[in-house]
Order: C-alpha cells, then structure tokens, then sequence
C-alpha cells in the first residue's frame, strides 16, 4: 500500500494541508474539509454546507454586533419616549449613547479575543465628542471635530502597519 504523500502550504489567503486523514483547502472565505471518517464540509463565510444542507454558523463576533445593534434600538426608544413623556429635550444623550455602545463592543471584542475594530473605535470616540459637544458647548463646529478626529485614526492606522 503507498504511503498518502503530505502537503502543507501555508500563504496569505490560500491554504493546503493534505495527509492520511484527509484534506483541507482554503481559499478566502471558502474552506472544504475532507477526511476518510467524515463527510466532506463546505465553509462559505458564515454558510456551512454539507450532506444535510445549507445552514448559517454565527460568530461570535456576529453575536456581540446583534447585542451592540439591540441596544441601538433600546437606546433610540428610551431617548425618544423620555423626551415625548417628559417634554425635555435630551440633546447629545443619543450621540453619546452611539459612542458608548461602539466602545463597548470594542471592548467586549478585545476581552473575548477578536480583534477590536479601529474604525468603530474612531467613530465611537467621534460620536462622543460631537455629543458632549452637542449637550454641553455651543458653537461647535462638529466638522472641524470630525476631520481632527479622521487625522488622528489615519495615525494610529499607519503607525501601527509600521510597526
């Protein structure tokens, strides 16, 4: 009997690993799984596909979002009935709310071992400050605030790929 040769290429977005057990290829978000005890399985991004059918896996990381985006919702209708039943006008409260959820769900990410999101933290810090801007200060002019906060996101985004 010939002994099953053994691969193992391992580059950026492409992967092949190939021994007794079996098979894996991925490519992209595209993963097949073939071993001689099991089935063969298809990874499409969140689809999991195989001899039973076609179903979605969710990550955690698409769990925590689902949480961050309920909250969104709670956020907006409290905010909206407290101003309606109360007839006082919250102004800020809803960027600041946005802002703090953002950072949340960065923190949430870092503590469960996903990679927190640049992007959202900058936004969530940008929301905040336009808040706070909003509530407390007036004659802000919230572009100037959004265009400093973009050039200190373009340094920490470049001066972390340096590194």
């Amino acid at each position: 009997m010939a002994e099953k040769k053994k691969t193992d290429i391992n580059l950026p977005f492409f992967r092949i690993k190939e021994d007794e057990e079996g098979t894996y290829v991925k490519v992209g978000p595209i993963e097949v799984t073939e071993r001689e005890s099991e089935e063969e399985k298809v990874k499409l991004g969140p689809l999991r596909i195989d001899d039973r059918g076609v179903r979605m896996e969710r990550s955690l990381n698409s769990k925590l979002e689902g949480i961050a985006w309920a909250t969104f919702f709670i956020l907006i209708g409290c905010v909206f009935l407290f101003e309606s039943v109360y007839d006082f006008d919250l102004d800020g409260v809803v960027s600041i709310g946005i802002g703090v959820i953002l950072l949340s769900l960065n923190y949430a990410r870092s503590r469960v071992g996903i990679e927190p999101s640049t992007f959202t933290i900058l936004v969530g810090l940008v929301l905040i400050a336009i808040g706070i801007a909003e509530r407390f200060l007036e004659d802000v002019n919230v572009f100037a605030v959004i265009v400093i906060f973009i050039g200190v996101y373009l340094i920490i985004h470049y001066g972390r790929r340096s590194s």
